[in-house]
């Protein structure tokens, strides 16, 4: 999939997502994870999404971070990863996520990070399922760097319902 339709299919993704949030349903809570879908008729998206449990610095005023895992069959989407650290971030930076030993390189646009090339977002959901955390760095458009923390705990569980929930 080229980066065109990668970015696209996320900004599409986002927009549907925000639009959507009063409609968004909880398949399922799994410890720190939850399994989410927004159903629109033929629209459905379904995700895997989790908050930090931590995050640094505990003064930076900003919005709420997550971690996306998203599933959108009609669009031919799946094993999407994306991230927003409820910030803008800086122009032409990159967010890292470490993950166990992995480490993980994601652009950035606005308030929102992703992974543009599938083998890359399946390396680390296979990590994901291993770790029992996920560390996220960024830096925001005020040069402020953020290290927000993840617990992995439920997140095979919530990925797994999200992406049944959403089979074709």
């Amino acid at each position: 999939m080229s980066l065109k339709k990668i970015i696209y299919t996320f900004c599409v993704s986002i927009f549907v997502c925000s639009y959507s949030v009063a409609q968004i349903k909880i398949e399922k809570k799994y410890k720190m994870w939850e399994s989410q879908f927004v159903d629109e008729g033929k629209s459905k998206i379904c995700f895997a999404v989790s908050m930090p449990t931590r995050m640094s610095p505990k003064n930076l005023n900003r919005a709420e971070s997550r971690i996306f895992v998203t599933f959108r069959p009609g669009d031919g989407v799946s094993n999407e990863i994306s991230i927003t650290n409820g910030y803008p971030f800086s122009k032409k930076s990159n967010v890292n996520v470490n993950v166990g030993n992995a480490q993980f390189k994601f652009e950035t646009k606005g308030k929102f990070a992703w992974m543009t090339g599938l083998d890359d977002e399946l390396r680390m959901i296979r990590a994901m399922k291993k770790a029992n955390k996920a560390q996220v760095i960024g830096k925001s458009s005020r040069g402020n760097k953020t290290k927000d923390t993840y617990s992995l705990m439920g997140f095979t569980d919530a990925y797994n319902s999200a992406r049944k929930n959403c089979k074709n």
